[in-house]
This record gives C-alpha cells, sequence and structure tokens, in this order.
C-alpha cells in the first residue's frame, strides 16, 4: 500500500467520521419535529431527514423535489408548482378524506392500493403541509378530515 493510498484511505475516514457528526443535529430537529406532531415514530423521524436531503440534494443539482409537496397551494383550487408524484397523493388524500375522516395507515393503504408510492415519512410530511395550507384538518392523533 502506499503512502497515498493510506492518506486517502484516512481522509475517507475522517470525511465520514465529520458526516456522521454533522448527522447528529438534523435528528435531534426531525424527532423534535415529530414530537411535536405527536406522531414520534423512528421511520417518521428517517423520513424527515430523508426528505431534507432529498429537497437539498435536488436544489443542489437544480432540479425539483422528489415526491415532496412544493408550495402547496393556499387554497384547494389555487395552482401550484408541485411534483407528479406528491400531487397524486394529495388528489387522492383530498378526495379521500372529502368522503371520510380518515388515519395516517388508512391513507398510506389507500394510496398504496392505486399504485402510488409514498413513505410513510413523506406521508406526514405532505400531510403536514396540507394542514398548514388549510386544505385538511387534523382531528387527533394520525387522523385528519376535509377542511372543506
Amino acid at each position: 500500500m502506499s503512502t497515498t493510498d493510506f492518506s486517502e484511505q484516512r481522509m475517507v475516514s475522517m470525511l465520514k467520521q465529520e458526516l456522521a457528526k454533522a448527522l447528529e443535529q438534523p435528528y435531534a430537529l426531525a424527532t423534535a419535529i415529530a414530537k411535536l406532531e405527536n406522531a414520534y415514530y423512528p421511520d417518521q423521524v428517517e423520513g424527515y431527514i430523508m426528505e431534507a436531503a432529498r429537497t437539498l440534494s435536488a436544489q443542489l443539482r437544480g432540479a425539483g423535489p422528489s415526491n415532496v409537496v412544493v408550495d402547496f397551494p393556499s387554497r384547494v383550487g389555487d395552482a401550484g408548482p408541485r411534483d407528479s408524484g406528491a400531487a397524486a397523493a394529495q388528489e387522492l388524500i383530498l378526495a379521500t378524506l372529502r368522503e371520510r375522516e380518515a388515519s395516517v395507515r388508512e391513507l398510506q393503504i389507500t394510496l398504496e392500493d392505486h399504485g402510488i408510492d409514498v413513505s410513510p415519512g413523506n406521508l406526514s410530511v405532505i400531510l403536514s403541509r396540507m394542514t398548514q395550507a388549510r386544505a385538511i384538518q387534523r382531528t387527533g392523533r394520525g387522523l385528519y378530515k376535509y377542511q372543506g
């Protein structure tokens, strides 16, 4: 093994340690968000982190984010730039909640039944943003209804 190889390996090791250390703060922030939303689940915390990483990555590449809500319209009829996967998920969520109140799990199953692949973390982000936009209302722990 040459000196250069050893130096590069050491640098990679040091960078990996720095990356792990840098991820401690996003994990703490994602945990706090999940707890404040009364929906703390390890996969949801991981979903928040992955969503933030995907969004940042897309911004750095100059592309739109993948499978996330972007500028959810302030009113349901408004147009706004949205990712097609997230838009399809939002429309199905709205259609479901217009009919009845539903739990996060029921919404996840409905999306899966319609072939829309949204992770639990991404679904939580979509629901949170739809709630902030006042398109839907959170009625209890993990329960939502249409706010029309």
